[in-house]
């Protein structure tokens, strides 16, 4: 009866040995499956966080492309816009009311505004000068700001007058009086004599009577000049529509009388095509300015004789 006993007793320990050691297993797998859950967590959270990094860089490139994008909208719009404007200016251009043809400057003319523009004021002085300088080189009148005061010395003294383009052509340009030039200078000794005690040689020869240091404005000179030629057009019989134009258009239309040669006068005047020199000179026909700038070739850079009136 003991030996029944003692062997349950026996059969009850390895049974609860059996559970203890089967628990022992569950326990160590879950703390193994914790751990591997824990891992997979960890490497979940660190795929997130550099998913949200990528994301972050993504953003940023976004927004740069972004940024670069509007720039150049906003550059294809200006040059959109600037095409547009250029557009209507042409367009204006085309459409706008033809100016009559502005009149060769003559002698007569020439005489009877430098009476017009008698008087004792510096104005009078500065404008008869303006007149002079106009007739005798046929420079552009915003060509005459930049004068000063011993170029009228030169011109005087050695018949000739350094002349800076305002547009293109050669930058510094001679130009020497003849015989009709140095006569028209010549009548005009007393305005240059008055010019030369009132400023220093390195002042401008048009400027305000008040600073000599300072160039004058081109809508001032123009203003003077173009006043005194209104006044006379609108005397003569049949009121010729001149201004300070006038004087360049004259001056290119005697250089051509007396040369016949349409490059000297073209190199003269420093223009760039021939097309340019010839459209101002009226004595010449269709058939032959088109004849002349086939034929004449390029020739070298020419120091020009003055052309008077």
């Amino acid at each position: 009866m003991e030996n029944k006993i003692e062997k349950k007793e026996n059969n009850q320990l390895i049974t609860e040995f059996e559970v203890e050691s089967k628990l022992d297993i569950l326990a160590e797998g879950q703390t193994n499956n914790s751990k591997q859950l824990k891992a997979i967590r960890d490497d979940l959270q660190k795929g997130f966080i550099g998913l949200a990094l990528r994301n972050q860089e993504l953003l940023e490139v976004n927004k740069q492309l972004k940024e670069q994008l509007e720039i150049v909208v906003e550059e294809l719009n200006q040059i959109k816009k600037e095409r547009q404007e250029k557009q209507m200016r042409k367009q204006t251009r085309a459409n706008r009311k033809r100016l009559p043809k502005r009149e060769p400057m003559t002698g007569d003319i020439y005489k009877e505004l430098i009476q017009a523009a008698e008087g004792p004021t510096y104005i009078h002085v500065r404008t008869r000068i303006a007149l002079c300088i106009l007739a005798v080189t046929g420079i552009r009148i915003n060509e005459l700001l930049s004068l000063k005061v011993n170029q009228l010395q030169t011109l005087i003294e050695e018949n000739w007058i350094a002349i800076d383009r305002s547009k293109r052509g050669p930058s510094n340009h001679k130009a020497f009086l003849n015989k009709e030039g140095k006569k028209i200078i010549n009548n005009r000794q007393k305005d240059f004599k008055f010019i030369f005690l009132m400023k220093e040689p390195d002042s401008y020869v048009f400027s305000a009577e008040s600073n000599h240091s300072k160039q004058l404005g081109r809508v001032v000179i123009t203003k003077d000049v173009n006043k005194i030629m209104r006044q006379i057009s609108d005397q003569l019989p049949d009121k010729p529509n001149i201004t300070s134009h006038s004087f360049r258009i004259g001056y290119i239309t005697q250089l051509w009388k007396d040369s016949k040669d349409i490059e000297f006068v073209k190199q003269t005047m420093g223009h760039r095509t021939l097309e340019t020199t010839s459209a101002y000179v009226s004595q010449m026909t269709d058939q032959e300015r088109q004849k002349r700038i086939s034929d004449i070739g390029h020739l070298g850079q020419v120091e020009t004789p003055l052309s008077g009136l």
